[in-house]
């Protein structure tokens, strides 16, 4: 799929939201500025949150409550980018809350937090690539 402006992948994040279920383990793959984060924050508008939506680069993990949706009360939203071993991830505490059926995690940089060693597992995948300077392909 092809999106030509930050609104058109936010628009196109709504669609792909309404697919997304409690349990859910989203990775997102791309290189910086690929429109990441920017699809986060149309899955959240898609959810009813209004709140500012920021990338978890530095904070890690952001979490959002969501309301009035049938089978999702958060949305947890990961950056794997400055970890370099599993452990790392381990110490998060993501085990015990990937066992609350509620939540949905969306990794950015899953491929750094070393898929396999981790133990975590994805549901759906994304694969983000900037194709010039607003356009941007996203593979589902």
């Amino acid at each position: 799929m092809i999106s030509n402006s930050l609104e058109q992948t936010k628009q196109i994040a709504h669609e792909f939201a309404s697919t997304l279920v409690g349990g859910d383990v989203v990775f997102l793959e791309g290189d910086l500025g690929a429109g990441k984060t920017t699809f986060v924050q149309g899955i959240l508008e898609a959810f009813g949150y209004t709140e500012p939506v920021r990338s978890p680069t530095f904070s890690i993990m952001n979490m959002y409550a969501i309301v009035n949706h049938p089978t999702i009360e958060r949305v947890i939203h990961l950056d794997f980018y400055r970890f370099e071993t599993p452990e790392e991830i381990r110490s998060l505490g993501l085990e015990e809350m990937m066992e609350d059926k509620k939540n949905v995690f969306l990794i950015e940089w899953p491929e750094k937090g070393l898929e396999k060693e981790s133990g975590i597992r994805y549901t759906k995948r994304i694969k983000f690539t900037a194709l010039g300077d607003k356009t941007r392909e996203i593979f589902f």
